[in-house]
């Protein structure tokens, strides 16, 4: 059962992970044309933009979409289930239209306070504008994407994701090679979010109904209204030291930063695919005997592959990043491996805080991402002063790793999973060793990549063997394998 289970959560990790990763890949490859016509600074204002967007985000949809995937569950008839769409629909648009009224009406005051005074205020304020017009498009999203999810059509959201990034590749790469620079990304951004959800209106038609329920919003904005200080707790962890660098050390040092911690979320792609597997497959786990041990062994499984794939994100980072950007972008590869560490961190608070959703004890979200995000605010105003770009990214790893431990204590208190910690440190303690060897490579450019290269890939192949030198392959595992092998 457990690998028929596992065989089922793997295929619809790859098949969301085709559309984070082969639009990934075809940005890396295009990674020279950005760093030829985007500056240092161009990218410091990308990043917080970004942060910006993702607060936009979390206020326009006001947990509404959590609650929507966590509720949906709960419905027994194809009419409620509409009710609960349209309910949820109706008043995440409104509050997202007071919201990007307010945007636009204090556009001027928003601009200085996210980029100061380093660049045109005018300019700056249309980009906070174009943010918050491709927020308010992505308002229309969420109902179509989360019923493909829970609906398990995993293929038509892959279908649809991968729509909307190659369009919005292709108009970013037509608008910046034409000079439009910041403003191009941002209007490449909200062109595409119009036709992707253009192309997500006859799902989203199909599932409203005539109606409103109150009890439904409420339940429903009982668990999602939580999550709103969790995201932006979470956020201010994963983004605010983009503004806090540019606050100490320039808008370049910020976009240095920033570039440095994209070829870092190489890993991020699994995760990201995994996730959006993960939580349906959680919940349909429920009713099923003996729960909560199945989802202990895939939680093994999924973090030595989550730990394999940082591991090779921080160990190729470096080259890739030389390979791929103009040479004033290279001074960032130091924060690679830390930002992949923490990811890794994130990923072992996804996989061992479900206990919290599970038990619908979301109240804990919020704290736990507000203790971790104050902790690594104030880090990063001791650390950056001191150790540059690499101190942020240390912050990063100690939030996450707060919020880790406190995912693991609540977790297990409300509802316990016996979680195969002996295995989980093995996994640990074999990428800790192949990292290690990796460190040996020779750091010249380009003289020495030949040899760096060689030493790195024997680093590499060192996880698996260490990992049966430590015995974290059970009996019943290594059969199968041997069996899978002969056939």
């Amino acid at each position: 059962m457990i690998r028929a289970e596992l065989k089922k959560l793997a295929q619809h990790s790859a098949i969301y992970g085709v559309a984070d990763v082969v639009p990934y890949l075809v940005n890396f490859g295009l990674m020279p044309v950005f760093t030829t016509y985007l500056s240092p600074a161009n990218y410091g204002a990308l990043g917080i933009l970004l942060l910006f967007g993702v607060l936009t985000k979390i206020f326009f949809r006001s947990g509404l979409d959590s609650g929507f995937f966590r509720i949906y569950y709960e419905q027994k008839t194809d009419h409620d289930k509409k009710l609960l769409a349209t309910t949820l629909f109706v008043t995440a648009f409104a509050i997202s239209a007071i919201l990007f009224t307010l945007c636009v009406v204090f556009s001027g005051p928003l601009s200085r306070w996210l980029l100061g005074d380093e660049l045109s205020q005018s300019l700056i304020a249309t980009w906070v504008v174009l943010v918050a017009t491709d927020t308010l498009l992505n308002t229309f999203a969420f109902v179509p994407m989360n019923l493909f999810r829970m609906q398990e059509r995993p293929k038509a959201f892959t279908r649809v994701t991968l729509f909307r990034s190659f369009l919005n590749i292709g108009l970013k790469v037509a608008f910046i090679v034409s000079g439009w620079g910041v403003a191009g990304v941002l209007w490449a951004d909200v062109a595409s979010s119009f036709l992707f959800v253009a192309a997500l209106s006859p799902t989203l038609l199909r599932n409203l109904t005539l109606g409103f329920s109150a009890p439904m919003l409420r339940s429903a904005a009982a668990f999602g209204v939580p999550k709103v200080p969790h995201g932006l707790a979470h956020q201010v962890l994963n983004l605010s030291d983009r503004k806090l660098i540019e606050i100490f050390l320039g808008l370049s040092s910020s976009g240095l930063y920033h570039i440095g911690y994209m070829m870092g979320t190489g890993v991020k792609f699994f995760l990201s695919a995994f996730e959006l597997a993960w939580s349906p497959f959680v919940y349909a786990q429920l009713s099923k005997p003996d729960a909560a041990r199945t989802l202990a062994r895939l939680a093994t499984y999924a973090f030595a592959t989550l730990v394999g794939c940082g591991l090779l994100n921080a160990v190729f980072g470096r080259e890739l990043l030389f390979l791929m950007a103009t040479p004033e972008f290279h001074a960032a590869h130091t924060v690679i491996p830390i930002v992949v560490l923490a990811y890794m961190t994130q990923g072992l608070f996804a996989l061992t805080s479900i206990g919290i959703g599970i038990s619908k004890k979301t109240t804990y979200f919020p704290v736990m991402t507000l203790s971790a995000a104050v902790l690594n605010v104030v880090l990063n105003i001791l650390w950056i002063p001191r150790f540059g770009v690499e101190g942020a990214a240390w912050a990063t790893v100690a939030g996450y790793g707060l919020m880790a431990l406190m995912g693991i204590y609540f977790g297990h208190k409300h509802y316990p999973i016996p979680f195969e910690w002996s295995r989980l440190l093995r996994i640990v303690t074999a990428a800790a060793l192949a990292f290690s060897v990796s460190l040996l490579a020779p750091v010249e450019w380009p003289a020495g990549w030949k040899e760096a290269v060689a030493i790195k890939i024997g680093a590499t192949l060192l996880f698996p063997v260490a990992l049966f030198g430590f015995g974290f392959f059970r009996r019943d595992e290594i059969a199968w394998l041997k069996a899978r092998i002969r056939k």
